[in-house]
Order: structure tokens, then C-alpha cells, then sequence
């Protein structure tokens, strides 16, 4: 019986591990939803530059980063949300003058979402880490990142870079 109750045991605390186990799996890999944006007639947001060239971006540099300015041009609050990118090789976030978001990447899905005041102007910064593939990534790149809006004109923004990562 002692044998029984040992291998009862040993099944038992396997079970609990697996099953612990497969919680924290679940909760990693399903993050909380994504931001639901309602769209508001007189949120109006200006973006003066949707694409850009980095030309020649050198493999061992460092980050390159960029920012696409943004203005609110609307008599009510924007509303930016679901930032994220095409790559985890490039990482972007929003920022205005109080607040700058985390960091997103590709399949972030964030509750979070950030403002601009009617006149303010903000900036979505994108963050190219050239080296991120290794040398095999050397060559013609292109990447998106994208956000919602509450504006129902641009309810969903793209903002493209591209360039040519050189040894």
C-alpha cells in the first residue's frame, strides 16, 4: 500500500505541475485585448509624413530610429491605440509632451492608449534594429507600423520605412 500512495503521490504533484504549467502558458500567450477606439466626429488627426527612406542603414550602427509627427487638427480629443509592427525587428511607440507609451512590437495587443488635446501635437518614433536578423538580413527592408484612431477619416494609420541595410 505504501507503494500505491508513493506513486499517487508522484502522479499527482506531475498533474499539478502540468497543470500550472499549461496556466502560465495560457496567460503568456493570450495578453489582455487590444484598445476599443469609438470614433468621434470632430477628432481630426493631420499626419504630414505616412512614409520614409532611411537610404543606407549601416548592419552594425545601432537602432535607427524615426518620428512621424502627428497633430490633432480636430476640436475634440484623439485617441491613439493598437500600436504595433510588422517586424520584431522594429519596435515603435507614441509620444506628446506628457506621456510616452511602451514600447510596442509586432502582435503587442495593449489595453493602452494615448491622447492628443485638440491643437497638440504627438510623434509615433519607430526603432529599426538593423542586426536583428543577423547577417542574413542585409538588403532591401521595408516596415510597417500601424495604430488605430478615433478620427473616422483615419480610424486605422500606416506609417512605412524603408532602406537598405549595408555591412
Amino acid at each position: 500500500m505504501t507503494g500505491n500512495m508513493s506513486k499517487k503521490f508522484w502522479v499527482f504533484i506531475v498533474l499539478t505541475f502540468v497543470v500550472i504549467g499549461g496556466l502560465v502558458y495560457y496567460v503568456g500567450a493570450n495578453p489582455p485585448g487590444a484598445a476599443e477606439i469609438a470614433k468621434v466626429e470632430n477628432a481630426k488627426i493631420e499626419i504630414p509624413e505616412t512614409k520614409f527612406s532611411f537610404g543606407d542603414i549601416p548592419f552594425k550602427g545601432g537602432l535607427a530610429r524615426h518620428s512621424f509627427k502627428i497633430k490633432n487638427i480636430g476640436t475634440s480629443e484623439i485617441t491613439i491605440g493598437n500600436l504595433t509592427t510588422s517586424c520584431m525587428c522594429t519596435k515603435a511607440y507614441f509620444q506628446n509632451g506628457q506621456e510616452k507609451s511602451p514600447e510596442m512590437v509586432m502582435g503587442t495587443r495593449s489595453a493602452w492608449t494615448g491622447k492628443l488635446a485638440a491643437g497638440q501635437e504627438g510623434e509615433v518614433v519607430a526603432i529599426f534594429d538593423p542586426a536583428y536578423h543577423g547577417p542574413q538580413g542585409v538588403g532591401p527592408i521595408s516596415r510597417v507600423v500601424s495604430f488605430e484612431t478615433n478620427d473616422p477619416a483615419h480610424s486605422a494609420v500606416e506609417l512605412i520605412f524603408d532602406g537598405n541595410v549595408v555591412r
